[in-house]
């Protein structure tokens, strides 16, 4: 995904949600307000977003990943006021608020593993991507 800045990825990201029916018309203001109040961006070795809002604006679980042409700031999960250069955005879906707290712990693990960027960039289409992403986050779920 090309884009300038956080919101940019947020809309991008609530948009194809909302149009594949994952999610209600008030997502997108959802994601907006929530990335503002408590922003999701990790230092990781790569940097990345775990965007999500409540679970009262999801219809379906899933997730939605962005690999960004450059980076992108977000503000730093937990920070005061830093940011972080994100590579990636993976938007959370959920509809119940106890799978929330599972994802979001599987993903940080995976974004510690060494080589998960560089097996995302191996993607060459969207089918790709899911497949590969799938795959790392079935391996993390699985350690």
């Amino acid at each position: 995904m090309d884009a300038d800045h956080d919101v940019d990825v947020l809309e991008a990201l609530a948009d194809q949600a909302e149009k594949n029916g994952w999610v209600a018309p008030t997502f997108r203001a959802a994601l907006i307000a929530r990335e503002r109040i408590f922003p999701t961006g990790l230092p990781t070795q790569i940097p990345v977003a775990i965007p999500h809002a409540d679970t009262v604006h999801v219809l379906k679980s899933g997730l939605g990943v962005a690999v960004l042409a450059r980076p992108v700031q977000f503000g730093e999960m937990g920070g005061a006021a830093s940011s972080v250069d994100a590579r990636v955005a993976v938007m959370i879906l959920v509809q119940d608020p106890r799978e929330q707290i599972l994802l979001l712990t599987q993903l940080i693990g995976l974004f510690q593993t060494p080589d998960w960027f560089d097996r995302l960039e191996e993607a060459t289409d969207l089918d790709g991507l899911v497949a590969i992403f799938g795959h790392l986050l079935t391996a993390e779920a699985g350690s």
